[in-house]
């Protein structure tokens, strides 16, 4: 076995971006960078310390996203044909997906941990539409407004 570099995993197509989003969360990911690709692997912690937040609304015309919970519970916001939002709420060891074309965000309550894989149909590359409809909707919701109304 061999360890590769980082300047190795960049020839590759593989990128490690890491960020502490406006939220408050910290980013990890493994992403492929190559000409047309779309997908990879995210971890998302929310520092216990830090009361929980809305990352951005959103939708993929090509791309799933794969939620697993490892620790806390995290709300996940789905526009509905409507234009009403739905709201849910996942714990800790659930998991589901999302479908392309379905805008939808995700609440992340402090000190939960999330897996994100982005899969699919990824051949759009950068496949993230913003969907400010959903935010306007949702993000002034706190922890006991979601729990409130998640089904």
């Amino acid at each position: 076995m061999k360890d590769l570099t980082f300047e190795e995993c960049k020839e590759l197509g593989i990128n490690f971006p890491c960020n502490l989003m406006d939220n408050g969360e910290y980013r990890f990911r493994l992403m492929d960078n190559s000409e047309n690709a779309g997908w990879g692997y995210i971890l998302t912690k929310m520092p216990a310390d830090v009361s929980g937040g809305w990352q951005n609304s959103h939708y993929h015309k090509g791309a799933k996203e794969t939620y697993i919970v490892q620790s806390g519970w995290m709300g996940f916001a789905e526009l509905l044909p409507d234009s009403e939002a739905s709201i849910k709420i996942y714990k800790s060891g659930e998991v589901f997906t999302t479908e392309p074309g379905h805008a939808h965000n995700v609440y992340m309550a402090a000190g939960s941990v999330i897996h994100t894989v982005k899969h699919g149909d990824c051949s759009l590359g950068k496949d993230w539409f913003a969907s400010p409809e959903l935010y306007e909707k949702t993000k002034h919701f706190s922890d006991e407004k979601i729990l409130s109304l998640a089904k």
